[in-house]
């Protein structure tokens, strides 16, 4: 089988193509600037092509088995009126042209993310079953989703990886987290009180597999780990494990004057939980913390 990634030269895709490959897929990646290939794994080939436009990698994605889509701007930057334009435009651009390819009986894994449920939903438990938010990411995911489910049309199976916050030692969140908390100056977002849905990288991969191999699945599916925690106990945990203190809280009018809108994002949080995922028989190697970040933070051995 072929699978076809878009958007593998990131944080998330080069573990996914690692995981396709190894499962014995072929797989290619479609890369837009020749410096990124250098990102991708051994044994996956590189198409040169630009997802937001047609163009002839159209040809080699439509020969594809499983197509999956990560394509989109990185969201954790500051939201200027131009700069939201492209987090949407991107996804939803790349995203028609990618449902353009797809064949009939084909899979197309569409990214998407937990923010598809609104920034801040208090208490409540939160499943693919949950009404969508209302607020900027809400809508993207909302609108970048509608355009992948598109390809039903054509008779493809579509799964929609409604992500959390990913983990994983070389990129996301926690690599950026590492620093500050190595240097003693780690500490809660605002209150902390707010809910911090996460995934190990690994279970993110062995999840999308899981998806590809299993026909009957098709729809939203939240890509978070059972052991959901508040941002305080996150930082507690990685403290532990780092075995340094977590004492200097970033205060919010801080993050709203580096962030600006974002900032509202970095405050917020919904208890998500991998309701379908756990209902299809997927089991999670990692669904609790603190196993999480201990495997992604020991030594490697040389």
């Amino acid at each position: 089988m072929l699978v076809f990634v878009a958007g593998g030269t990131g944080f998330i895709g080069p573990h996914l193509l690692k995981g396709f490959k190894e499962a014995g897929y072929q797989v290619k990646a479609l890369v837009r600037r020749p410096e990124k290939a250098e990102r991708i794994p051994p044994g996956v080939e590189p198409v040169f092509g630009n997802p937001l436009l047609p163009g002839p990698w159209q040809e080699i994605c439509a020969r594809a088995d499983v197509v999956v889509n990560l394509v989109g701007a990185n969201i954790f930057a500051r939201w200027t009126t131009a700069y939201k334009k492209l987090i949407r435009e991107t996804r939803l651009e790349a995203t028609r042209n990618l449902v353009f390819c797809l064949k009939e009986g084909s899979v197309l894994l569409n990214a998407s993310a937990v923010g598809f449920y609104g920034a801040d939903r208090g208490e409540e438990e939160i499943t693919e079953e949950s009404r969508p938010g209302k607020d900027f990411l809400a809508q993207v995911c909302q609108a970048w989703e509608a355009e992948a489910l598109a390809a039903q049309k054509k008779g493809a199976r579509v799964c929609l990886m409604r992500f959390g916050i990913v983990l994983g030692r070389d990129g996301g969140a926690l690599a950026k987290m590492l620093l500050p908390f190595r240097l003693g100056l780690g500490g809660p977002i605002g209150s902390g009180k707010q809910w911090f849905p996460w995934i190990h990288i690994k279970d993110l991969v062995m999840a999308a597999l899981f998806l590809t191999r299993q026909k009957e699945l098709a729809g939203p599916f939240n890509f978070v780990a059972p052991g959901v925690v508040r941002n305080r106990d996150f930082v507690k945990i990685l403290a532990r494990v780092l075995r340094r203190p977590a004492v200097f809280p970033v205060p919010t009018f801080v993050l709203r004057l580096l962030f600006g809108e974002l900032a509202h994002l970095l405050t917020g949080g919904v208890k998500a939980r991998p309701k379908r995922l756990l209902e299809a028989g997927f089991s999670f190697a990692f669904p609790e913390l603190e196993a999480a970040l201990r495997d992604l933070l020991k030594k490697k051995r040389t």
